[in-house]
């Protein structure tokens, strides 16, 4: 009678009472829920962080882009000074930054006194893209990357001095249609030449009052002074380099006679 009673409770009461003292169902419920939190938490922080990895890669893949954009520029501009390619065109991704051409340099010989000899050298523009952090510019035959602060020398002048001979290589750029392009898409970089390149003795240390120093004035004027540094017949004159206001000054070891070898072209920002 006992045992018919407590089994009449037990299916009246839906047969939970028979495991209200069975520990092994509350395990199940928390051993799922446990191993679904695990693999929630794990799929989202997965996805977060390759998100943010996949993006990251993308950035850095545009930028790359970019670089290899200007190392083809940089090396179609030395066509156009060494062998006077009338024209040359480089395609460049914009990617969301901006594409512009400032007047943002100047070279200048100058002598022991500071003035400066034959005039105004070069009041230059540069090709620049910024993007975000992200500054790369082609300015006076070298060009540049910056991140957030310090740059660096990606492509160097062929600046040479030896046997009491200074020369200069330098490509002047002139400006020709918008002065800068925002949005996203391909532009195309022209650039033509004006004139035949040509060599020109532009000081004489016997007749202008040599020796003389270079001065740069540029926004990457710190990449400039490690130029100078590592370059054979150039030595930074501390006393008249200013980082702080973008200056820079080499004193040319080999300065009896400076050259400049002058290159002069239209540029021109096109869709």
């Amino acid at each position: 009678m006992t045992d018919r009673r407590r089994s009449t409770v037990s299916i009246g009461d839906g047969g939970f009472a028979a495991f209200a003292d069975d520990a092994r169902g509350v395990s199940n419920v928390v051993g799922y829920v446990l191993v679904f939190s695990l693999v929630t938490v794990t799929i989202g922080t997965v996805f977060a962080v390759g998100i943010t990895g996949l993006e990251d890669r993308q950035e850095a893949e545009r930028v790359a882009n970019v670089e290899r954009a200007f190392d083809v520029f940089d090396d179609n501009l030395r066509d156009v000074q060494r062998y006077g390619d009338p024209s040359r065109s480089t395609e460049i991704r914009l990617s969301g930054g901006t594409l512009s051409v400032p007047e943002t340099t100047s070279v200048e010989l100058i002598n022991d006194s500071g003035g400066v000899v034959g005039g105004p050298l070069y009041s230059n523009r540069s090709l620049t893209y910024t993007n975000d952090d992200t500054t790369i510019a082609y300015e006076s035959g070298a060009w540049f990357r910056s991140d957030g602060g310090g740059a660096v020398m990606r492509s160097e002048p062929r600046f040479v001095a030896a046997d009491n001979r200074t020369t200069l290589p330098i490509v002047r750029m002139y400006l020709r249609g918008p002065e800068t392009v925002d949005r996203d898409g391909t532009v195309q970089v022209a650039v033509e030449r004006r004139a035949k390149p040509n060599l020109e003795k532009i000081a004489d240390a016997a007749a202008d009052d040599g020796p003389f120093d270079l001065r740069v004035r540029s926004p990457h004027a710190a990449a400039w002074r490690r130029y100078f540094d590592r370059t054979d017949g150039f030595t930074v004159n501390e006393t008249r380099t200013d980082i702080t206001n973008s200056t820079v000054v080499a004193d040319l070891d080999h300065s009896d006679e400076v050259f400049v070898a002058d290159a002069a072209v239209d540029i021109r920002l096109q869709r």
